[in-house]
């Protein structure tokens, strides 16, 4: 048998192409994950070269603190519900505009803008619209008499939470439509032809072949859920800053307060391990509910 002969002149060209990209992701991304994880070992305020190495106990610290458990149940939420939504809105609203029409496309084009629009920017408009002395939204509910705080959503522990969450799913909602447009755009007309004239039709249909044929849709969407909501800051940070009473709490924004609030680099390093850590499983048992391809499962069975 032949050995493959390596084409050195094909291997420098990638060489010399991606070692820009892996040298500047290596100093901006690698290096202070490694520094999080041995910061993570020392009490140590970050303005001082005074470091007391102490183990483990950052862990059991962080471990134990209440506004942990608030911040990881918060993120829990936030991706369990928000997900759902993204995931579940996405690909109906996907297919309700597939056909090509002036009024799919503009629809489309109003749900991709707040994808265009800064998420900081984002915030502060949600934070005005849930004013209670003249935010929209808060006028419209009083108009139409709903049960509201008087003291303004956002300053109430749940209404909070929800304010965030609505927030969260409108701004990265346009995303998921335009990604599963394009899957359903690209599926294989063949088996859809086919499908129809075998009389599957409607959700049979749908959970039977598009759905199943959508996987490598469903992988790419899965992946950006949980790095969107393991990424939530800045929403989080201008809407409530955590509050009221530390009930918003999200990982990067406990970050902040122990690092820069409460001059606690150590522990702050731990729970970005912590987050780091959970985003790495989180993004697994999300690989683990799309499953495997049914291309590659159904050619594997017919060998």
């Amino acid at each position: 048998m032949n050995k493959r002969k390596i084409d050195w002149a094909r291997v420098r060209f990638i060489t010399m192409f991606l070692s820009p990209a892996v040298l500047l992701y290596g100093i901006f991304v690698g290096a202070p994950l490694l520094m999080s994880f041995y910061f993570a070992l020392f009490r140590w305020k970050g303005v001082s070269s005074r470091m007391t190495y102490v183990g483990t106990k950052n862990i059991a610290q962080v471990a134990s603190d209440s506004v942990m458990k608030t911040a990881a149940i918060n993120q829990i939420m936030l991706l369990v519900v928000g997900g759902l939504m993204l995931i579940t809105l996405g690909i109906a609203i996907s297919h309700a505009l597939q056909a090509k029409t002036r009024l799919g496309k503009s629809v489309q084009a109003i749900m991709l803008f707040p994808q265009v629009v800064s998420l900081v920017i984002v915030a502060i408009i949600w934070r005005f619209m849930w004013n209670p002395s003249f935010g929209v939204l808060f006028s419209v509910a009083k108009t139409l008499k709903l049960p509201m705080p008087q003291n303004g959503v956002l300053g109430v522990e749940g209404w909070a939470n929800m304010a965030i969450l609505i927030a969260f799913v409108w701004h990265a909602l346009g995303f998921y439509v335009m990604l599963f447009s394009a899957g359903l755009r690209n599926l294989d007309t063949e088996v859809m032809e086919a499908a129809h004239m075998d009389g599957s039709s409607g959700w049979h249909r749908f959970r039977t072949i598009t759905w199943p044929l959508l996987w490598s849709v469903k992988r790419v969407a899965m992946v950006y859920v949980v790095a969107n909501v393991m990424g939530t800051f800045a929403l989080v940070r201008l809407m409530t800053n955590g509050g009221p009473d530390n009930a918003t709490q999200v990982f990067l924004t406990f970050i902040r307060e122990k690092g820069w609030l409460q001059s606690q680099m150590g522990q702050a390093s731990t729970v970005a391990v912590f987050s780091f850590v959970a985003s790495l499983l989180l993004g697994m048992i999300a690989m683990a509910l799309v499953g495997p391809n049914p291309e590659r499962t159904r050619k594997a069975a017919a060998l």
